[in-house]
C-alpha cells in the first residue's frame, strides 16, 4: 500500500473524502490514491510558500523567519548567494555565563592573578585526545612528568574539539550539542554554555570569538532544515541560519570566511559556482546587495588582521586581486602564471606580506607599502613547505627532490628586494616550523623521525635529534617548549583503540627551544588531536609582566 504519513492522516479533507466514498464502498486503493493526491497538493503548497517574499517555519521551540527567500526558484549566476534566515529564540538562556580565566574582556568580568600562579600555566595548557577522552593537562615546568590533569570529558571521536582562537575557552561537540568550557581557575574549570545543532558536524569560532557557526551535511529532501547556523557566544542566542533550500549552491566546509582582525564585522562564502559573496554582522546582510562581479573565482583568503580580501581568479592567465572591504576598493591586481592546483595564498601573521605560489616560484606583495609594490622569488624545483615568521619579516622555503631537499631563508626588510639569508643543502626534513616568537624554527623530516633546531638570527644549528616518533611539532605559545606526536586518522582509531599500555605511539614527548628532551608522557590510548591553549593578547600585558 502506499505511504500514509501523519500529515494525511490529520487531513480534515481526506477524512471527510473518507467518510463519504467509505459509505460508497471504495476500496482501499482509492483511498490511498486520494491521500497520495492530498499529500502531493500539500507539498505544492509548501513549494509555492516557500518561492514567496516570507516564509514563516514554526517548530516546538524556536521561529525561524526568511526574509526575502528565494528558495527552490531558479537564480541566475549573477543572483548566486546564500541568503540567511533569522533565528528568533522563544526561551534564551537564562544567565550569561561566569567569566574564563582568559576572558575579562570577552564576558566583562575581573581576572584574578592568582590564575597565573605556578602550577596553572595559563599559557601552557595542553589538550589531547586521549582514545575517548578529552584532556586539558598542564605541568609545573615540563621538566619532570608530573602532568596534570584538570578537564576530562568523553568525546565523541567523529568530532573535533578545539581551543578558540584566542584561547577564551575550550570547545567541545557531541551528536547534537557545541559545548564551551572555561573557568576562573584551573580547579573549577566547567560548562560555560550550549549550542543546539541536531546531528552537528563542524563548527568554528570568528577569529574575535564574538560568533560561532555550526554546520552539518545539507539534506536536499528536508527543505525546511537548517543545515548551518551562527549563534552568539555571550549570550547562548541564535542569530541566523541558512536551510536546504540553498543546498544547490551551497560550499563546502568551511562555509564560513571570516574577514582578518578581532572585530568580525566580515565575512565572504564562495560558492560551488565560483561566486563571492561578503556580508556584514551587523544585520548578516549582502554587501552591496548583490555577489562581486568576478569571474572564475578559484579561491580567496582575509589578511588576517584587516578586511582586505585576496581573490585568486582567472585562466589564462591566473590573477590575483586585493579587495578593501567594504568599499570594494581595488587595492592591487597582478597576472600570474601558475599551476591552478600548486597555486596557494600565504599571509604573514602580520598582514604585512602575502606570498603566492606561482609557476617557477614566489610572487609577494608588500601589503603596508605604498602601492602595494610586488617582488618575484625564482625557485625552479618542487617546492615541499613555505612558512612565514611570525611577526617578523622573514620566510623559509624547503624545496628539491627527495631524499636529498634544501632549506632557505629569505628576508623582506629591504625595500624592493627579496634578500637570500642562508641555504641549507642536503637535508632530510620535508617540513618546517617556526616558533610563535619567532628566530627559531624546527626542520622535521618526520618519516625519518629527524628533528633540527635552528637559530635563524645567527644562521646557526641548535640541536639535532634523530629517532622521534611523530607526525606533528607543535610549538606553544611562549616559544618555550615544542611537543611531538603521532596522531591517528578517525578510521584506524575505529579499527585498533585498545592499544598496548607501553606502545611508544600512545605518548607524547615535550622538548625544550633548544632541542633538550625534557619528559615523554604516556597515554593510554592512541592520540588523536594534540595542541596547546593559544594566547591572543587577552590578558593584560601587565599582569603577565608580574607573574
Amino acid at each position: 500500500m502506499t505511504y500514509r504519513s501523519k500529515e494525511d492522516k490529520e487531513d480534515p479533507k481526506v477524512a471527510v473524502l473518507k467518510r463519504i466514498l467509505g459509505s460508497l464502498g471504495v476500496e482501499d486503493k482509492a483511498l490511498d490514491h486520494i491521500r497520495t493526491e492530498a499529500y502531493k497538493e500539500k507539498r505544492k503548497n509548501m513549494e509555492r510558500r516557500m518561492r514567496g517574499d516570507t516564509c514563516t517555519i514554526t517548530t516546538r521551540r524556536r521561529t525561524y523567519r526568511r526574509i526575502e527567500s528565494k528558495a527552490g526558484s531558479s537564480r541566475s549566476p549573477e543572483e548566486s548567494y546564500l541568503q540567511f534566515i533569522k533565528i528568533e529564540t522563544k526561551n534564551p538562556p537564562t544567565s550569561i555565563p561566569c567569566s574564563s580565566s582568559l576572558t575579562r574582556r570577552f564576558f566583562d568580568r575581573p581576572l584574578d592573578s592568582k590564575c597565573f600562579n605556578v602550577g596553572v600555566g595559563a599559557l601552557d595548557q595542553l589538550f589531547i585526545r586521549d582514545g575517548t577522552l578529552d584532556k586539558l593537562i598542564w605541568n609545573d615546568n615540563w621538566s619532570v612528568d608530573e602532568t596534570v590533569s584538570f578537564f576530562r570529558y568523553p568525546a565523541d571521536k567523529k568530532l573535533p574539539s578545539r581551543w578558540s582562537p584566542l584561547g577564551s575557552f575550550f570547545v567541545s561537540s557531541n551528536y547534537n550539542l557545541v559545548i564551551i568550557w572555561g573557568s576562573r581557575y584551573y580547579t573549577d574549570f566547567g560548562r560555560l554554555m550550549r549550542f543546539n545543532h541536531y546531528q552537528v558536524e563542524e563548527f568554528d569560532i570568528s577569529p574575535g570569538e564574538k560568533y560561532l557557526v555550526t554546520y552539518n551535511r545539507p539534506d536536499p529532501t528536508d527543505p525546511n532544515g537548517l543545515w548551518l547556523k551562527i549563534f552568539d557566544v555571550s549570550t547562548g542566542t541564535g542569530i541566523v541560519g541558512l536551510n536546504n533550500g540553498d543546498v544547490a549552491d551551497s560550499p563546502q566546509w568551511p562555509v564560513i570566511r571570516w574577514a582578518g582582525g578581532k572585530d568580525d564585522t566580515y565575512f565572504a562564502t564562495l560558492s560551488k559556482s565560483n561566486t563571492v559573496s561578503v556580508y556584514e554582522t551587523k544585520t548578516f546582510n549582502l554587501l552591496g546587495k548583490a555577489p562581486l562581479k568576478l569571474d572564475d573565482v578559484i579561491d580567496i583568503s582575509w589578511s588576517p588582521t584587516e578586511a582586505v580580501l585576496a581573490i585568486l581568479c582567472g585562466e589564462k592567465p591566473l590573477k590575483v586581486l586585493l579587495l578593501q572591504i567594504p568599499d570594494e576598493v581595488k587595492l592591487a591586481e597582478k597576472e600570474i602564471t601558475a599551476i591552478v592546483g600548486d597555486c596557494k595564498m600565504h599571509w604573514q601573521s602580520n598582514g604585512e606580506y602575502l606570498a603566492v605560489n606561482t609557476y617557477g616560484g614566489f610572487e609577494f606583495f608588500r601589503i603596508k607599502e605604498k602601492g602595494i609594490p610586488t617582488d618575484f622569488l625564482k625557485v625552479d624545483k618542487k617546492i615541499l613547505a613555505f612558512a612565514w615568521e611570525p611577526s617578523g619579516h622573514r620566510f623559509a622555503v624547503i624545496y628539491g627532490d627527495e631524499p636529498t631537499l634544501s632549506a632557505s631563508f629569505y628576508s623582506m626588510k629591504t625595500p624592493g628586494k627579496v634578500t637570500e639569508l642562508t641555504t641549507l643543502s642536503n637535508k632530510q626534513a620535508d617540513s618546517l616550523f617556526w616558533s610563535p616568537k619567532g628566530n627559531l624554527v624546527v626542520l622535521a623530516g618526520l618519516k625519518e623521525g629527524k628533528l633540527e633546531f635552528f637559530d635563524v638570527d645567527r644562521l646557526a644549528q641548535i640541536s639535532l635529534v634523530a629517532n622521534v616518533k611523530a607526525n606533528q611539532v607543535v610549538w606553544n605559545s611562549s616559544g618555550k617548549y615544542v611537543a611531538t606526536v603521532s596522531t591517528i586518522p578517525q578510521e584506524e582509531f575505529d579499527s585498533d583503540w585498545c592499544s598496548d599500555p607501553n606502545d611508544p605511539l600512545d605518548r607524547f614527548t615535550i622538548w625544550s627551544s633548544g632541542g633538550d628532551c625534557l619528559f615523554v608522557h604516556q597515554c593510554q590510548n592512541r592520540i588523536m588531536q594534540l595542541d596547546w591553549r593559544p594566547y591572543g593578547g587577552i590578558i593584560d600585558d601587565d599582569m603577565l609582566k608580574t607573574q
